[in-house]
């Protein structure tokens, strides 16, 4: 975007280089109307020395920058009209029955080939990386109900098959604060709505950032193997994109939190966090920035 003063000194040119073109110099004291052909060619050189370099294109035999940047800009629209041809968005109807507040607790888990149950803590089958893979799946046959279920599970719930209810007896103290009972994750719903789906989107952020920027990439780097490359960006959808962040926070539980007492996890961090610094200090590097994690412990 070019300054207000940029922009006059253009048009001043454009004025200046108008005038010589048709032999009129605005410098000179004329007599009649016309001015000493010397004077507005001269004019005319230094006005074009200065317009013409803004325009004009050397011959190197490849296109300048812009051209290029443009030819890449190209591409990319190119690229992207493809892929919304090669992979649509999976656009899932709406769920209504999920607003019933003992869907969480009555709602049918486990009938597929994801294995997820509600009772006891998560299991090393339940954590695997086939059984994560499921999730990420287009036109997975895993519900929503399971994948939140699951991080449930992680977090800290207890399902409690006697009163039918989620504990939140082992939930991390933080996150106990602000979601004494299990938040939706997903948005099970499927209404995406800001009244409906405001809360389950807050309730997912605060869930990806409590991931350390270490363990962001999780996804690519662990079921890579199975065949996972990610997405594109015309077949996102929120649905498929919370459950991304769901599987990428679980292998984060996985590989981090799993099999930890609190303090464990505590003591762990502090020792990092030494360690870190001692190795800062030595290198006489400054303090890198980097993104605030709130930790769900």
């Amino acid at each position: 975007m070019l300054s207000g003063i940029t922009r006059f000194l253009l048009f001043l040119w454009a004025a200046l280089l108008w005038l010589c073109q048709r032999n009129v110099c605005p410098f000179q004291p004329r007599v009649g109307t016309r001015t000493d052909p010397r004077i507005s060619r001269g004019v005319k050189d230094v006005v074009t020395g200065l317009w013409a370099p803004l325009f004009e294109t050397k011959s190197t035999g490849s296109d300048t920058p812009i051209n290029e940047e443009l030819d890449a800009r190209a591409k990319r629209a190119q690229k992207l009209k493809e892929d919304a041809l090669n992979y649509p968005p999976v656009i899932l109807d709406p769920f209504p029955e999920a607003s019933d507040p003992k869907y969480p607790v009555k709602g049918l888990i486990g009938q597929g080939d994801f294995v997820v149950s509600r009772e006891g803590g998560p299991t090393f089958e339940e954590l695997s990386n086939e059984n994560l893979y499921r999730i990420l799946v287009r036109r997975s046959n895993v519900t929503d109900l399971e994948v939140n279920t699951l991080v449930w599970k992680c977090l800290g719930y207890r399902f409690d098959p006697e009163s039918e209810e989620w504990t939140a007896k082992e939930v991390f103290p933080k996150w106990k604060e602000r979601f004494p009972t299990p938040p939706d994750l997903i948005g099970m719903q499927r209404i995406y709505s800001k009244d409906v789906d405001g809360p389950c989107l807050k309730n997912n952020q605060h869930l990806v950032r409590s991931i350390p920027a270490d363990n962001k990439q999780s996804l690519k780097e662990q079921l890579k193997p199975l065949g996972f490359t990610g997405y594109k960006v015309s077949e996102l959808t929120p649905n498929l994109t919370r459950r991304a962040q769901c599987s990428n926070w679980l292998l984060y539980y996985r590989e981090e939190l799993f099999g930890l007492t609190l303090e464990e996890l505590q003591e762990r961090r502090r020792q990092k966090k030494e360690a870190d610094e001692k190795q800062r200090m030595e290198s006489g590097q400054e303090k890198p920035w980097s993104p605030p994690v709130t930790e769900v412990f």
